[in-house]
């Protein structure tokens, strides 16, 4: 009976083995469905969920220090039996507060009156001596007394060499191994003097360099010009130890000034660095008051022992204060990117689609748009490094990383402006033209305003892209740790297209190397929250502007 139904009736529904397929097809594919569904709600609910104990108090606001402050090492102390998570500079102000307290603490003693008694005349007399003596003359003599223990390690050297075989026995060695040895001597004697003359190194390092050659195979006239070199280095160079001695001097004197002014803790850590910063400059031993600096510094060395305050704490780096200049950064990466791609990009699909001619060169063009889409993003950070950073010398700043970011994101920007313009009816072009109006006129007037709303289809695509994007910027624009931001310290308003800026993507990859615990996860987590309603609000503002050209040129 139910084959003689299915023969008289050709179109109803059997249990046939097609049906089965479409069936098991069907379920397949709502499985996947269901499956990556589940998938995107489980990671975005871990990053809401991690994120928030970053992004909100424990009382349920919004932790505005998080949002508003610089990346810092987080310091966990235990002060009083408690244990408190202070950043950097939550850290340093929590020292100096102690500092003050026991300064305070510590004017109440004899002892101490006396020796800062003792120290304010030392350092009085100390400044009368030096600011009468602040002659060249010790230059002269500084720079004599250096030529003069050079030239008797030279001479030195020179004997060695010209009587290799009398003095080889006393360093049991051959005396063909003496030229090697003068020459680890010279190697050494330079590597002291870096060490003595810090200001120098770079220049000493470039006259290493520079006769190592020599150095290295050296005989009596190539010493003697190694000996001349370096006395010309001398004349030449050392004048910048005079010029840092001159202005140490003058920063100590305003220091001393204040100290003497309004005694406190603040004032005496400050004079304390600068002190032994003077005390380590060569020229400080050819004045006559060098025994009393002496002086003063043990008695700031007794101060220091007295009232410094040791706190000790665990240091977490990345993991204290907040994450605006990254927010910032990223707000200029993209904002700027997108302008750029959106310009070259309309105006490249204008282009292709109203005043290219159809052809095979234009087929090309179109297959290698296509094919520039799918470039990995570290290719374009390498292109980006090489034409803009190194070729144009623009250096790490955010004009590379603009310029780097809007070609990456330019296929998406020119494919999806072309098919919006392309999907304007002829008719709107014709009538246009037929009023007399110009091409550029019809294309104006007629076509681009009701594409606007694809193109900015595209933006919205870009934005996803380009803000989520590590290493381009990591190559062109980023650093992992920027004190100011990009419109800060500026000397013409030209230089802020220069500077390099921190941003989001890049700042959590950074966390994400250093050594992990507790801190860090939230740091990251957190970062990722903020990260994403970032990338939410660009793409929403795209989304209103496109809905609302949409209402207005609607067709």
């Amino acid at each position: 009976m139910k084959e003689q139904r299915s023969q008289s009736n050709r179109f109803s529904s059997g249990n046939n083995r097609m049906v089965s397929l479409e069936k098991i097809v069907f379920g397949i594919t709502r499985i996947l469905t269901y499956i990556i569904l589940f998938c995107a709600c489980f990671i975005f609910w871990d990053i809401i969920s991690k994120g928030s104990r970053k992004l909100f108090t424990d009382d349920g606001f919004i932790n505005w220090s998080f949002l508003s402050q610089s990346p810092q090492t987080l310091h966990v102390i235990e002060h009083n039996g408690e244990i408190s998570k202070l950043s950097s500079d939550e850290y340093f102000k929590f020292k100096e507060e102690l500092s003050d307290s026991a300064w305070d603490e510590l004017n109440t003693r004899d002892e101490f009156t006396k020796v800062q008694k003792r120290l304010k005349a030392n350092l009085v007399a100390a400044t009368e001596v030096t600011s009468n003596e602040l002659q060249k003359s010790l230059l002269t003599s500084f720079i004599q007394d250096e030529q003069t223990e050079a030239t008797e390690k030279f001479n030195y050297w020179m004997e060695l060499l010209e009587n290799a075989s009398s003095h080889a026995p006393d360093f049991q060695v051959s005396s063909e191994d003496i030229p090697y040895l003068v020459g680890r001597f010279i190697l050494s004697f330079l590597d002291q003097t870096k060490l003595k003359y810090s200001l120098l190194e770079t220049e000493l390092s470039f006259f290493q360099a520079l006769h190592y050659p020599k150095i290295d195979h050296l005989s009596s006239q190539s010493i003697q010009k190694i000996k001349l070199a370096y006395f010309n280095l001398l004349e030449e160079h050392l004048h910048k130890i005079w010029e840092a001695y001159i202005a140490e001097k003058k920063n100590l004197k305003e220091n001393i000034n204040d100290f003497l002014q309004s005694p406190s803790s603040t004032s005496f850590s400050t004079l304390e660095s600068q002190i032994i910063a003077y005390m380590e400059n060569p020229l400080l031993l050819k004045e006559s008051s060098a025994n009393l600096w002496e002086a003063i510094t043990a008695d700031l060395q007794w101060i220091g022992s007295e009232h410094r305050i040791e706190v000790p704490s665990k240091d977490y780096a990345y993991s204290g204060g907040g994450i605006f200049p990254a927010i910032a950064g990223t707000i200029l990466l993209v904002g700027g990117a997108m302008l750029i791609a959106l310009v070259l990009g309309v105006c490249c699909a204008i282009f292709l689609s109203e005043y290219g001619k159809s052809g095979k060169f234009l087929s090309l063009v179109r297959l290698s748009i296509l094919n520039l889409a799918g470039v990995p993003s570290i290719i374009f950070g390498l292109f980006g490094m090489g034409l803009f950073v190194i070729f144009l010398d623009w250096n790490v700043s955010i004009i590379a990383g603009w310029f780097t970011l809007a070609f990456m994101v330019l296929p998406i920007v020119i494919t999806a402006s072309e098919e919006s313009l392309r999907s304007i009816p002829k008719g709107f072009r014709e009538s246009s033209l037929a009023l007399g109006s110009t091409k550029w006129t019809m294309i104006r007037t007629s076509v681009l305003p009701y594409a606007m709303p694809g193109i900015l289809t595209s933006a919205i695509l870009g934005v996803a892209r380009v803000a989520g994007e590590t290493a381009p910027i990591m190559f062109t624009a980023a650093f992992a740790m920027r004190s100011e931001l990009p419109w800060e310290g500026l000397e013409h308003w030209t230089d802020f297209f220069f500077q390099g800026v921190m941003a989001l993507p890049y700042h959590i990859y950074v966390i994400s190397k250093i050594p992990q615990n507790e801190y860090t996860v939230d740091m990251q987590y957190g970062t990722a929250l903020v990260f994403l309603i970032l990338v939410f609000l660009l793409a929403s503002l795209s989304f209103i502007i496109r809905s609302r050209l949409r209402r207005k040129f609607n067709w």
